[in-house]
């Protein structure tokens, strides 16, 4: 299960990336792992000998008990908080709050730690509209109002239309209704007073209801009045306070609208603006939670465990919202949805979440839509992570302007469209840059790249961005992981990748590159991955990579290299897998790649090559996969192949092999699934002991001169006992030199 307060942790395969994740984003508060029980830092925080969760006050996500992300500097150092918080009774409207609010008010006799800067201003007596059937570890206000942004605080004491100014509205709602109640009454006893004396009994007057919040759906809308005061009060706060998303809360038929609806009549917590920016803003948190269940289709969702049920956060005891994460005063720091079945999109009231630091929504292919110009304003964001889900349209401009301490950017997976801009230069903290597999295009904008002096990780395979590879990419000194392959990008290798002596991953395969690999390259000495497969690479290949003593993979198969294998190559002690298929390589395979003790698959095949090495005793206890298909290798199998006794996997196919099979083979290797010597001038009869190789699946003999019947051991291993489903052989045509009752292919014929 995602863990809402752990970073992204994602394994690469064989891109060789590390898993990410980057303790000093969470502090000395480490992620528990799912189902463990971890422990807040910030213990007791309901006041002296209380917790929450079982002593752990862990926020919960599902059924994992995750650690309230807290930074080692946080500010938030209570030394104890009770749930106890003064109240403001709403002018002109004391007897219209719903039956569950408490009317007395308590005054807090705890004062924040002296170390809280954020708190210092509070003096202890921080305001809260909560009742005390919901009260809250700050109840909605009391100390939460230490975590708001000291500047709207100030703004708000000091603005003219702030608090205050809801003030009067409230006192002139309260008065208006008196008014219309004076009114009705005149208006009735004028009735009464001017009727004849007909005898007709007098109607009985109806009381004023009590203004409480309605138990129906709500019926805001631009030209509807206003249900309930506290109704009018909240509307009245949204539009202040979040001018730009207030409108649709009011359009009748909108995600918003129905969240503002839940809000009103259906949230259990019935929170009420009092005037405090913290109330402000503990209600408008639930208001963008809510929004996000709506427009992503909560109902649907895989867990949607408490959502819209009690604290989002799991104070007071109860569970918390699942894929949530909240800091110590109960604002959500980590929304992570992996795999949940979200439908819709993503509404730019989440951007109301100002505390959010790492946003992951993953694997949810009916989730998507533009990203929303808000997720720039989120400007605490560190991790963004919406990939393999169904994003389209342009990255957000925003999103590179704003998010200054984004160190973590994931879209990969999705449909997005245009250019990658040169403004991704201002993200000064990004680590890590990923966005395979979209539609993106234009240039990869090294120049502004290099701006990047924390970049570690750049991924931009799978798209369509083109032009040739800037030498500026050699000036991002802590690059490690760069992969930009299947584009189109095109010109030749800048010698300035030397620089890169960090890189551990470079993939450049499927593009449009040409000329010859710079001898720089040999500099790149903690380089562990290589691939420039299906390019236009030419010329030989430098002996520098001998240098490159870090290699276990590389491959620069599908290309035009020429000349000879260095014997440099041999020299690499920890190379594991050797592709050069498909280039114009020639002569004979050096010596010296015959030691390499690691090497586990040496694959040749489609090139000029002449000869086996002299000696391959070297790689008998690692080399299971050996291709020399379609090349000049002339002469008999030699019977140093049979000392490698763990290979799997031989093709030595279109040669020019002649000779017989080595008994050998079927004695000494026992591991062999695939075994095609088809297309070379081996002679004489098929051996026996061929039946001895267990494993097989695969055997092509076909197109040589081999004579003589296939045995009855070897077509065993086609029944129902063996594995062997292809045996091909020149059993086929008018004169078959080769008679068998078994092969799946009889040459030549119309399969051949």
């Amino acid at each position: 299960m995602l863990n809402p307060n752990d970073l992204d942790r994602e394994e690469f395969g064989d891109r060789g990336a590390d898993n990410f994740a980057d303790d000093s984003m969470i502090g000395s508060a480490h992620a528990s792992a799912a189902g463990a029980m971890a422990t807040d830092p910030a213990a007791d925080r309901y006041g002296a000998g209380s917790s929450a969760n079982g002593g752990g006050a862990g926020a919960s996500a599902g059924d994992a008990n995750v650690t309230n992300m807290m930074d080692d500097t946080s500010t938030f150092g209570f030394a104890s908080v009770t749930s106890s918080v003064t109240r403001e009774t709403l002018a002109g409207a004391a007897d219209t709050r719903a039956p569950s609010q408490a009317t007395g008010d308590v005054e807090s006799n705890h004062t924040p730690d002296t170390t809280s800067e954020d708190s210092k201003g509070n003096n202890g007596a921080s305001k809260a509209g909560a009742s005390k059937k919901s009260s809250r570890r700050s109840g909605g206000g009391g100390g939460a109002s230490s975590s708001m942004d000291k500047k709207k605080k100030d703004e708000g004491a000091a603005a003219a239309g702030g608090p205050n100014k809801r003030r009067r509205r409230l006192m002139i709602v309260g008065a208006g209704v008196l008014v219309v109640a004076a009114v009705l009454i005149a208006v009735g006893v004028t009735m009464l007073s001017g009727r004849d004396g007909g005898g007709t009994a007098a109607p009985t007057m109806t009381m004023m209801p009590t203004l409480q919040p309605t138990t129906g759906a709500p019926t805001p809308s631009p030209t509807g009045a206003p249900t309930t005061v506290r109704e009018t009060i909240l509307g009245d706060m949204m539009r202040e306070v979040v001018p730009n998303l207030a409108p649709a809360a009011f359009t009748a038929g909108s995600v918003q609208h129905k969240a503002f609806g839940w809000l009103v009549d259906t949230d259990p917590l019935q929170l009420t603006p009092d005037g405090t920016p913290a109330m402000d803003s503990r209600i408008l948190q639930r208001y963008a939670l809510a929004t996000l269940y709506f427009a992503a289709g909560g109902d649907s969702w895989g867990n949607k465990n408490n959502w819209l049920n009690g604290d989002e956060c799991g104070f007071n005891g109860g569970p918390g919202w699942y894929g949530l994460g909240c800091n110590d005063v109960g604002e959500v720091r980590a929304v992570a949805f992996d795999d949940n079945n979200l439908v819709g999109e993503l509404p730019p009231e989440l951007s109301i979440l100002k505390a959010v630091e790492n946003l992951v929504i993953k694997n949810n292919p009916d989730f998507g839509g533009p990203i929303p110009l808000e997720v720039g304003s989120m400007t605490e964001l560190r991790q963004l992570a919406l990939y393999n889900n169904d994003h389209t349209g342009e990255i957000p401009l925003t999103i590179y302007d704003s998010l200054i301490h984004l160190v973590y950017l994931n879209l990969q997976d999705n449909g997005l469209t245009g250019e990658l801009r040169p403004e991704v230069g201002q993200l000064a903290s990004l680590r890590k840059l990923i966005l395979f597999n979209n539609e993106l295009e234009g240039p990869v904008h090294a120049l502004h790249l290099a701006n990047l002096d924390e970049l570690e990780y750049l991924g931009l395979s799978g798209n369509k961005f083109s032009g040739p590879i800037a030498h500026q990419i050699g000036n991002i000194p802590g690059l490690e992981y760069l992969y930009l392959d299947n584009n189109r990008i095109t010109g030749t290798l800048p010698s300035k990748l030397g620089l890169l002596s960090s890189l551990k991953s470079f993939n450049l395969d499927n593009n449009e590159v040409f000329g010859n690999i710079p001898t720089e390259i040999g500099n790149m000495v903690d380089l562990e991955y290589l691939s420039f497969r299906g390019n236009s690479l030419s010329g030989a290949i430098p002996t520098e990579v001998g240098t490159m003593q870090s290699l276990v993979t590389m491959n620069l198969a599908t290309n035009f290299f020429n000349g000879e294998l260095p014997e440099e190559i041999g020299a690499l002690d920890n190379l594991k897998h050797l592709y050069l298929f498909q280039n114009k390589i020639e002569g004979a395979i050096p010596d010296l790649i015959g030691t390499m003790a690691n090497l586990k698959v040496l694959f040749l095949s489609s090139n000029k090559i002449t000869g086996f090495p002299a000696e391959v005793s070297g790689l008998s206890d690692t080399l299971t996969e050996l291709y020399l298909s379609d090349n000049k290798i002339s002469g008999p199998i030699p019977a140093s192949v049979c000392d490698l006794s763990n290979l799997e996997v031989l093709f030595l196919d279109s040669n020019f092999l002649n000779g017989e099979i080595p008994d050998c083979v079927g004695a000494n290797l026992g591991s062999l699934r695939q075994l095609y010597l088809f297309g070379n001038q081996l002679e004489g009869y098929i051996p026996q002991n061929l039946q001895r190789l267990k494993q097989l699946t695969a055997l092509g003999l076909e197109d040589n001169e081999f004579v003589g019947d296939v045995s009855q051991g070897i077509c065993e291993l086609t029944n129902n006992n063996g594995v062997l489903t292809e045996l091909w052989t020149d059993c086929g045509g008018a004169e078959p030199s080769v008679s068998c009752e078994c092969c799946s292919t009889c040459c030549p014929g119309p399969n051949c």
